[in-house]
């Protein structure tokens, strides 16, 4: 066993939390298949906080096998655990992951929806357009700022009219972010809307000066 692997495996068995923590996260940096058999045989068997550290280093790990203990994870108690599961499976991006993750675009936590946005934008389905559209309306202005960044990431025309929609934001920064999507989108549609984006665009830049 790598000589580094087996001081991480050793303070697994710690009883600090903390040291097993950096543990987990030391794991992710190992590029040995052993450390990602070894978190995905340990990740539901730890406290939430070192859990979640467990679930962020599977998602560093980019390791496929990885998926399946992640989407189990993303039902856990724990707000945190759930959050680093949802950023992990969109680390990976493997389209698996997609149900569980639109899914948790309707977790009662805001940081776990946020999460999921992230991860679905992440993977670019175009599966994930119409409930990062939903997503837009969220109460929470971090998950629309979110979803506004994913549906940019989609490159499908179709989030255009939902992202000048988008502008109209009460919050700023998705105001801000939607722009930016459009941008990106090169705004494939009607001269109007294009005209209220460059709009949108040059105010911002003058803000900026």
């Amino acid at each position: 066993m790598d000589e580094r692997l087996e001081l991480r495996v050793r303070d697994l068995k710690n009883p600090d939390p903390d040291v097993r923590r950096a543990a987990y996260k030391a794991f992710g940096e190992i590029d040995d298949p052993r450390a990602i058999e070894i978190l995905v045989e340990t990740i539901g068997f730890e406290d939430p906080s070192v859990q979640a550290e467990a679930a962020w280093a599977l998602g560093e790990s980019r390791n496929v096998s990885a998926v399946d203990p992640l989407v189990d994870a993303l039902k856990d108690e724990d707000v945190g655990v759930r959050r680093c599961a949802a950023w992990g499976l969109g680390s990976i991006g493997d389209p698996r992951a997609l149900g569980p993750l639109i899914r948790a675009l309707g977790d009662e936590s805001w940081r776990v929806r946020s999460a999921a946005a992230q991860a679905l934008g992440d993977i670019g389905d175009p599966v994930a357009f119409d409930p990062l559209v939903e997503a837009l309306d969220d109460d929470d202005s971090t998950v629309r700022v979110v979803s506004a960044w994913a549906l940019g990431e989609t490159a499908d025309a179709r989030a255009v009219d939902p992202l000048v929609r988008a502008l109209d934001d009460e919050n700023s920064h998705c105001r801000i972010v939607a722009a930016e999507a459009l941008n990106k989108l090169g705004w494939q549609n009607s001269d109007h809307k294009l005209r209220k984006v460059a709009k949108f665009l040059e105010r911002l830049g003058r803000r900026s000066d």
